[in-house]
């Protein structure tokens, strides 16, 4: 889990002047920006009004995806962060129950998020998930729900969906709803703004996504739907034994800001997002994401962020960050690029285990079963990935 524990880490980074808790509280007429005091390792948590919700949350929140320590969801809380993100489905439930038992003595710190029908998108599917994610975050109610990886505009704005998020939010399950989308085009994002229901939106962003994403982003955010961005850091690249390995960049002390800040420090230059979760899985990734609120995204921060991406450029796949060109190119209707996600989290993330379960959800017409016949992709990486490697490690991974 990295060098160092959580009595350490608390001693080095100063809480900072206002307490994670103040985050939630309704924003009335106060700047979109709101400040508390300065701490001694970074300048400040600052926060972001979270859409039309009236609440505010930090603009740095914690992904908990790939987390398997409750110590570093205490420390991010204990250090200011109050924005938490988990999902029904993360390591088939235990990172919810990773979450829950913070919960038990942190539920009122936070802005809790969890997503749920990933596989399933039936209402009684739903409703299921719903319950058992409440009962394993050791809560009575989350403060987002999030209808879990929606892509099309019929499953946005499908009526019985709707009713079941409608449903929960009057029980008292949850404060907002929302939904997540792997879909960069448009059509996701004008369909939440079509709903006049959905109040937030979590989607990919990062420096290789293309400007109609931007654009997106900015329309949807003037709706007053919130915008959360995740996949911010360009780590998915794979794989290892074809290119030489790069050094553990946040060990990179050739610059003041390494390149993972300067990444994260792109995405928040965008007044439009409200939050993101990069991952963290050591208190050297959060004391490192904590110093990025408040820093200003500079010139020497954009030379950094150039030089990185040029040199991952032809190993990392765009698809998670908004790149179209491959779609419907594949004969046989696969779309490379979720394969590619998967493998993503195998190499880039060194998780098998979540590797699998992304690849579990994906249609059955969009697995590797259907590229047997296949001695090489028919699908051409713009990019220069490699797509027939691609494919021969999916087989082996996931066939």
């Amino acid at each position: 889990m990295g060098t160092t524990n959580r009595r350490g880490f608390l001693k080095s980074v100063a809480v900072g002047g206002t307490a994670a808790g103040a985050g939630l509280a309704a924003t009335g007429l106060f700047p979109r920006r709101i400040y508390s005091q300065g701490a001694s390792k970074f300048n400040r948590v600052r926060y972001r009004e979270l859409g039309s919700t009236g609440c505010k949350v930090t603009e740095m929140g914690f992904g908990v995806m790939n987390n398997r320590e409750a110590d570093l969801v205490h420390a991010a809380i204990d250090s200011g962060i109050n924005y938490i993100d988990t999902a029904h489905y993360y390591m088939k439930g235990e990172n919810e129950k990773i979450v829950g038992s913070v919960m038990k003595t942190k539920r009122d710190k936070v802005f809790l998020t969890t997503k749920v029908g990933l596989r399933d998108k039936t209402p009684e599917s739903i409703r299921k998930e719903i319950d058992l994610s409440l009962k394993r975050l050791q809560t009575d109610r989350v403060d987002l729900l999030l209808f879990h990886k929606s892509d099309k505009r019929e499953e946005i704005l499908n009526d019985d969906t709707m009713k079941v998020f409608d449903d929960a939010r009057k029980k008292g399950q949850t404060r907002f709803v929302g939904f997540s989308t792997h879909n960069f085009e448009p059509e996701p994002f004008d369909a939440g703004i079509d709903s006049k229901f959905w109040e937030a939106i979590l989607t990919g962003y990062n420096y290789f996504s293309p400007p109609s994403l931007t654009k997106s982003i900015q329309k949807t955010r003037e709706a007053g739907i919130a915008i959360i961005g995740m996949k911010n850091l360009i780590t998915m690249t794979w794989p290892p034994d074809t290119r030489v390995p790069y050094e553990d960049i946040r060990k990179d002390k050739s610059t003041k800001t390494t390149p993972q800040q300067a990444l994260l420090k792109w995405v928040l230059d965008d007044n439009y997002v409200d939050t993101i979760i990069p991952g963290m899985t050591t208190f050297e990734h959060l004391n490192d994401n904590l110093a990025v609120m408040g820093m200003k995204l500079t010139l020497d921060d954009r030379r950094i962020i150039r030089r990185y991406c040029e040199g991952v450029k032809s190993t990392y796949c765009r698809g998670v960050a908004g790149c179209t060109e491959c779609r419907e190119k594949c004969p046989k209707g696969v779309k490379v690029c979720d394969i590619n996600r998967c493998l993503g989290y195998a190499y880039g993330y060194k998780d098998l285990d979540l590797a699998y379960e992304n690849y579990q959800a994906l249609p059955k017409s969009n697995r590797v079963d259907i590229c047997a016949d296949c001695d090489e992709c028919a699908v051409k990486c713009v990019n220069g990935l490699n797509l027939t490697e691609n494919i021969r490690k999916a087989r082996e991974l996931f066939a």
